[in-house]
């Protein structure tokens, strides 16, 4: 699988690869499409935001973003969010 990960203010480590790769892998459970998720990494201030975006022709521009503290709660937050946005989108196809 080909990760579109961009890191700001940050490097990418390989934590970061393998805990975005488990949660796309679980999304691809869902439909293979989501291995088309881009996902933004930033350091801000006052913690991290995460921004997950995808644009296919089945699911047209759905997006999600997180902030936290926390890296790790980040990415989870920003995950969870993505996942809400694909059940309401599926459920009103």
């Amino acid at each position: 699988m080909s990760l579109k990960i961009k890191c700001e203010h940050m490097e990418l480590t390989d934590s970061i690869k393998v805990l975005v790769a488990d949660y796309i892998e679980k999304l691809m459970v869902i439909d293979p499409e989501f291995k088309h998720v881009h996902v933004g990494i930033f350091k801000e201030d006052t913690g991290y935001a995460v921004d997950l975006k995808m644009d296919t022709e089945e699911f047209n521009k759905l997006s999600a973003k997180a902030h936290n503290v926390n890296l790790d709660e980040c990415i989870k937050e920003a995950f969870f969010h993505f996942e809400k946005v694909i059940e309401k989108k599926v459920a009103h196809q």
